[in-house]
Order: structure tokens, then C-alpha cells, then sequence
């Protein structure tokens, strides 16, 4: 009889442990107080940026072996991990604004995006409306409009366990930890779009920096045709699907997803 073996894709890969090489702090952001960490050396910046229900210590592996090269800079999205919600509402224009503030915040004029779903979408928004400030971006499963999500991922076994590793994080991580059942409904209704305008053409024909639109060929999450889609529309962009790999190949396949990052990294900007 053959056993039956668990593909990588069906799994997920434990968190890893926030970096003791780099330092945590927060900063007053738009009405938030937004957690960063850093560490790294160098005149280039990469700044990583997480998917929704989870935090920056997700972005372990791959900060660790980007700082050995780069100064790189880890986010907490407004409400998420240790950041505050703030004063102002979620959503998906309001957490990219966050960005540049907190570039403004560093005196950082320019840096090189790496996001994951939501951290995705946040790198395409600043890709289109800060052409000067982004020097280029490597979007992961990011979907710019309330078609790009698959619906039927919540039955996904991959995707419950995230869902429950994410409750228990923010219970230990969040400033409000008994405020987990509100920020999960907020976010459900920010990945449909219901609080920013769609995406439009324009606006993804609008970037200049070189664009790597990246996913997993068993992506749970995210439509494949929504990804073509993007790099139809994106005029600088490149496309590519990682084997064997769902919406956490970071976790799934480090090594593969490392040196996906070197290669764009490697683009001149």
C-alpha cells in the first residue's frame, strides 16, 4: 500500500520567532501607534509588509536573509500585531498611507516593497500613487478587486488553521486583546472591498516601477486569473507562480521563495 504523504501546500509551517537581531519599537502614525522593526545595514530599504489577521513575524525567514544585504524594515499593520486600529477606519488606502508616514516618519525617501495578500494590495496602492517613492514591488496573492477572492477558501484546511493561529496571536500580541470577533468581521468586509473603491485600470496602469505580481500554484485565496489580470494591466510587471505552493509559500518553501526574492531584487530600478 502507498502512504500517503502530505504535500507542502497542504501545510502550515510553524511562525517564526521575532528576529533578535532586529529592533522593535512603535511610532505615532495617522492616529495610530504602529509598530516597526528593523535591522540590516545598507543604502537600500525593503520594507515587508504582512497579510490580513497576521502580523510582521511571519516575514522571519526571508527579513533575515534580506538583511544581510539590505536594511530592512518589518510593519504591523494598523490593527494588526502589536499596532493600534487608531482613530481612523481600516482600510486598504488608509494602511498604505500609514506607509509613507512612516517612511516620512524614518526620513526614508525611497524603498523596494515586499507584500503578502493584503501587504500586496498595500504595495500595488503605493506602487500607483507614490511613483517617487517606490522603487519597485514584489506583490504576493495580492487581489485588487472583491473578484480576485475565492470565497471557498473558508473551508480550506490550510486556511482554518491560519484563522485559528491568527485569533491566538492577537489575543497575545494586540493592545485590545478581547477585540479579536470585530476586527476579523472589519477585515472581512475590507477583503470584499466594501471600504475603498475598486482598483481601476487607470490606476494599475499608472505605476512605473517594475512590478512582480508572484503566487502559488495552489493558491487557496486568490484567483489565478486575477493575477494575470494584474500583470495584463501593471505596464512594468513581471508574473510568477511558485510550484507546489499555496497563499504561504514563505513558510511552505523559504528557500524557493528567498530566491524569488533575490531575482527581483536584482531588477534594476
Amino acid at each position: 500500500m502507498t502512504e500517503h504523504l502530505t504535500k507542502r501546500w497542504q501545510t502550515l509551517p510553524a511562525t517564526p520567532a521575532p528576529l533578535a537581531s532586529f529592533k522593535g519599537q512603535h511610532a505615532p502614525i495617522n492616529g495610530c501607534s504602529l509598530y516597526y522593526t528593523e535591522g540590516g545595514t545598507g543604502d537600500d530599504v525593503i520594507i515587508m509588509l504582512h497579510g490580513g489577521m497576521a502580523n510582521s513575524d511571519y516575514w522571519g525567514i526571508q527579513a533575515a536573509y534580506l538583511a544581510k544585504t539590505h536594511r530592512v524594515i518589518l510593519v504591523d499593520s494598523r490593527g494588526h500585531g502589536r499596532s493600534t486600529l487608531g482613530d481612523k477606519p481600516l482600510s486598504y488606502a488608509q494602511m498604505a498611507d500609514d506607509i509613507i508616514h512612516l517612511m516620512n516618519h524614518l526620513e526614508i525617501p525611497n524603498a523596494s516593497l515586499v507584500g503578502w495578500s493584503d501587504g500586496g494590495v498595500q504595495s500595488i496602492i503605493l506602487a500607483s500613487e507614490h511613483p517617487d517613492r517606490i522603487k519597485r514591488i514584489f506583490a504576493y496573492g495580492p487581489h485588487m478587486s472583491a473578484s480576485g477572492l475565492n470565497l471557498a477558501c473558508s473551508g480550506n484546511k490550510v486556511v482554518n488553521a491560519f484563522v485559528k493561529r491568527a485569533t491566538e496571536d492577537y489575543r497575545e500580541l494586540s493592545p485590545t486583546p478581547d477585540k479579536f470577533d470585530v476586527f476579523s468581521k472589519t477585515l472581512r468586509g475590507l477583503w470584499k472591498w466594501e471600504h475603498d473603491a475598486e482598483f481601476t485600470e487607470d490606476r494599475l496602469n499608472a505605476i512605473r516601477c517594475p512590478a512582480w505580481v508572484v503566487g502559488g500554484d495552489r493558491d487557496e485565496m486568490i484567483h489565478r486569473a486575477h493575477l494575470e489580470y494584474l500583470v495584463a494591466h501593471i505596464p512594468d510587471s513581471s508574473y510568477m507562480i511558485l510550484p507546489e505552493t499555496s497563499h504561504f509559500a514563505f513558510l511552505q518553501a523559504p528557500l524557493l521563495f528567498n530566491e524569488a526574492l533575490a531575482d527581483f531584487l536584482s531588477v534594476k530600478a
